[in-house]
């Protein structure tokens, strides 16, 4: 009987040391390349923000210079506002949008699994390519949105080449990118409601819209916050590369968030030091909207 039991616990162990074996295995390289090209960089930014550097010639230490001249430079504060007007303009659409899409592809009907093909699509898309796609879309003479405005007399905006729509047309290439992701985790935050919750409220009386609104969302709460978290770094970020493929910042800077005036800076104006800066003024700008989205997030959840 003891032998049994020894033989048990060496099996037990012998398991455990595979198991530890694989997970270094799948783990490591992904620190490995997580830490080369994530951590060191971000490191580098941050020591780089407190020095003058144009890329050619040596690294001067000049302290908190750089940040002294966030608030006497013009530029900063228009592009502080128009990522702020990125975030306004996508993250609540997004996250919305994206939840009743996700119940919509949630039902169990027939041929289902194709719609959600279609909305997941945008996973496989590239910037580069949802630039160009989008391009054409939003051609004032071409695109099928002015031409379908056309139909019922509305004469459609120039969408890029306009200070006033340039902005909204960079949100709703953002929001298209975005929703794919939203869709999956509130999919999954879907899966763990119980079917009994629903059935119990239909009982007594709720229609579709209170079960939605009433017991669904609540019920994917830390998926919202999660969700609101990865959207806001979405439209911080992401704008930067719409715009720099379809409309380098303009028109006349109407596109230019801090990321893309950080870009600007350094691969224009060869100030790294200073972009670097502007970077880690972007980090604080993410850093306090996610706090007050956690603080509000935690002020809820105590009052439910």
């Amino acid at each position: 009987m003891t032998q049994v039991k020894e033989k048990k616990v060496g099996t037990k162990n012998q398991l455990k040391r595979n198991d530890r074996f694989w997970l270094g295995v799948f783990i490591i390289p992904n620190l490995f390349m997580y830490t080369l090209f994530i951590l060191i960089p971000s490191a580098v930014g941050v020591l780089l923000s407190f020095c003058e550097w144009n890329i050619l010639g040596p690294i001067k230490w000049v302290g908190l210079e750089n940040y002294r001249r966030l608030f006497t430079d013009e530029l900063i504060m228009p592009a502080f506002g128009r990522s702020l007007q990125y975030l306004a303009y996508g993250v609540l659409p997004t996250v919305f949008g994206g939840f009743l899409l996700a119940v919509l592809l949630n039902w169990k009907v027939k041929g289902i699994g194709v719609f959600r093909a279609m909305f997941f699509l945008p996973l496989t898309v590239s910037s580069a390519v949802a630039g160009i796609s989008w391009s054409s879309i939003f051609n004032p003479e071409a695109g099928w949105i002015n031409l379908l405005l056309k139909k019922f007399g509305i004469t459609g905006p120039e969408w890029l080449s306009s200070f006033t729509w340039a902005l909204p047309s960079v949100t709703i290439i953002v929001i298209w990118l975005s929703l794919p992701l939203v869709i999956i985790l509130y999919l999954a935050g879907l899966q763990r409601i119980s079917p009994e919750i629903m059935e119990a409220a239909a009982l007594d009386g709720a229609n579709v819209w209170q079960r939605i609104w009433g017991i669904v969302f609540p019920c994917v709460a830390s998926t919202t916050t999660l969700v609101v978290v990865i959207e806001i770094l979405a439209f911080l970020g992401s704008p930067f590369e719409i715009s720099l493929l379809m409309v380098q910042g303009g028109p006349l800077d109407a596109t230019t968030s801090l990321a893309y005036y950080a870009y600007k800076v350094a691969f224009e104006q060869f100030e790294i030091g200073y972009a670097s800066a502007v970077v880690m003024a972007q980090f604080f700008v993410f850093l306090g909207v996610a706090l007050i989205v956690l603080r509000i997030r935690k002020s809820i959840k105590a009052r439910g």
